[in-house]
């Protein structure tokens, strides 16, 4: 039979196989992510830290690494280096981005059988990021402490009145558990108080060991500087003589010192009528001084323009004008002798301005208007002009009536006024 042939004859067991096969393959991925198989193409970045004590810690066996409860690694490697232990861990940066110099790290087992964990803490700027493969100070981690090395530290009658404490005391309290919970419950402020307690006093511990070591650096300085003591102490003695040398002026500085702090008192209390309105004055002139810093810096070029002004034309005639400035006090002593006649005088005189500027209603004319054909008629009677000057010129106009009054005002009119000129009556 043809290849063909036998395909078409096993089609069905052979597309069963390879159905088998792909869900095979899916459980061994789906089963193999779930475990602590990491694949090529997951990425991890290493972070180290140095622990006094790696007592059960056992790379390869899942000891994961957490963050507030949550996994986002695990313990790769433990090796000694320098008398401490060196725990590596895997983090992965999708769960943990970064952990900084100032993270903290707990060893602590998740269950009895001692199944570690550590418990970290990746702190936060503005601590330096740990770059991949760095190393964790032991100051920054801290190991797990079983009970029976707190125990092996007690001397051998501590452990047994410690025996006999549990003992008795687990005899005592059988089904007590009720009482033992009111009695623990009506301890809860005494035990606030205590905690507040013994917090004072280990701060109080605290400080008082850098007390004393500040001491003992100070102590040691002091013994490499007796040269420097000696001259502090010479030159304190020559202050307190001067003080000593003046104790009359200080005692009446010190007498004059309660009425000046009492004027001063009084001169601040004066002050804050000013300082209640000088307050809002400065919050109105903040707008203004905002607005003033646009103005400055666009003012710039003028103060640049104007420097070699200032400094070269300016200055000089400033200087060149102080002598005259000195000589004119005595001027300006006769102008203040003259200056109420001059400020009347000026007065009519703007009054005399004010009456001819005036513009009165129409049909009136202003005296502006006036004046204007005044100067146009005074042009027209000076225009002439001979050898001699200018030639006033005029025009007399007058009836025979006129003439005949013309004898009762002056015999000199009477000669023209005798012409014959005018008919007889």
């Amino acid at each position: 039979m043809s290849l063909s042939t036998q395909l078409r004859r096993y089609a069905r067991p052979f597309a069963a196989l390879i159905a088998i096969m792909v869900v095979a393959l899916g459980v061994a991925f789906y089963v193999l992510s779930h475990q602590r198989l990491r694949f090529p193409w997951q990425q991890v970045y290493h972070v180290n830290a140095e622990f006094t004590s790696a007592q059960a810690v056992t790379p390869g066996q899942g000891q994961n690494v957490t963050v507030a409860g949550v996994t986002v690694g695990e313990i790769s490697s433990v090796h000694l280096h320098d008398g401490r232990a060196v725990v590596g861990m895997e983090i992965d940066p999708d769960k943990l981005p970064a952990v900084y110099d100032n993270a903290h790290m707990l060893l602590r087992p998740k269950t009895g059988l001692n199944d570690m964990s550590i418990e970290l803490d990746p702190g936060d700027p503005p601590g330096h990021r740990l770059h991949d493969g760095d190393t964790l100070s032991a100051a920054h981690t801290e190991p797990n402490v079983n009970p029976d090395e707190v125990l092996a530290a007690l001397d051998g009658d501590t452990r047994a009145y410690l025996s006999i404490l549990v003992n008795e005391g687990g005899r005592g309290l059988a089904g007590r558990g009720v009482e033992l919970r009111d009695v623990l419950k009506a301890s809860e402020p005494t035990l606030e108080q205590t905690k507040r307690i013994t917090a004072a006093l280990a701060d109080r511990r605290a400080k008082l060991a850098r007390l004393v070591h500040n001491l003992g650096l100070l102590s040691r300085t002091t013994a490499t500087r007796t040269g420097q003591l000696a001259r502090l102490v010479e030159a304190s003695d020559a202050t307190f003589a001067a003080l000593a040398s003046q104790e009359g002026a200080l005692r009446d500085s010190t007498a004059l010192l309660p009425g000046t702090l009492r004027e001063a008192g009084a001169a601040l209390g004066s002050t804050q009528r000013l300082a209640d309105q000088l307050g809002p004055a400065l919050q109105a002139l903040r707008p203004a001084a905002r607005d003033l810093a646009p103005a400055l810096v666009r003012a710039r070029p003028l103060l640049r323009a104007g420097e070699p002004i200032l400094a070269r034309q300016i200055r000089p005639l400033v200087r060149e004008a102080v002598p005259v400035a000195r000589e004119l006090p005595p001027t300006l002593s006769d102008l203040r002798a003259v200056t109420p006649d001059l400020i009347r005088a000026f007065r009519v005189l703007n009054y005399v301005v004010n009456e001819l500027a005036y513009n009165p209603p129409e049909p009136a004319k202003s005296y502006l208007f006036w004046t204007a054909w005044f100067f146009h008629n005074a042009n027209s009677v000076l225009s002439l002009e001979d050898a001699q000057g200018v030639a006033w010129r005029g025009q007399l106009v007058a009836s025979c009536s006129t003439w005949d009054a013309v004898p009762q005002v002056a015999p000199l009119v009477q000669l023209v006024a005798a012409a014959p000129t005018c008919p007889p009556h």
